[in-house]
């Protein structure tokens, strides 16, 4: 059986997902690993001083993301994992789920939409579908009345 991977990223719907990636995990008896990926060409073009800061602190928020949820995971009683990656989001996802061989991955639907997220609330489902599709990994969508 392979691991659960859980997409992770800040505020709300991040620690809603986390929550119920651990309790799968501890259902299951899986591996949990906890996923962030940063797209650094969300700023655009900028100079190579200026993109290797930007790249620099989008990993470092990223990792403090995944070592919070490794955390909360710990504290009941789950070990996990943390990945961070960077690229476009879905490619990065999609191909870490092939390379870990996953069995399982959860993801957060916002609660409401931002300019700042990733995925608008309707595209989460959508992108569930596609992930199913391209990998044959079962995604889990974490709802805001979830």
């Amino acid at each position: 059986m392979g691991p659960i991977v859980c997409a992770t990223r800040g505020g709300e719907a991040g620690r809603r997902t986390q929550e119920r990636a651990i309790a799968l995990a501890n259902q299951r008896g899986s591996e949990l690993i906890f996923l962030s990926v940063f797209d650094p060409s969300f700023a655009g073009h900028l100079n190579d001083a200026l993109s290797a800061a930007v790249d620099k602190e989008q990993q470092w928020l990223a990792r403090a993301l995944v070592s919070v949820a490794q955390a909360r995971a710990k504290e009941r009683g789950v070990e996990a994992s943390v990945i961070v990656l960077s690229g476009p989001i879905l490619e990065s996802i999609e191909g870490f789920l092939c390379e870990s061989e996953a069995q399982t991955l959860v993801i957060g639907e916002p609660k409401i939409d931002s300019p700042l997220s990733a995925f608008h609330r309707g595209a989460v489902q959508s992108c569930a579908r596609h992930v199913e599709q391209n990998t044959s990994v079962e995604v889990v969508v974490v709802t805001p009345e979830a």
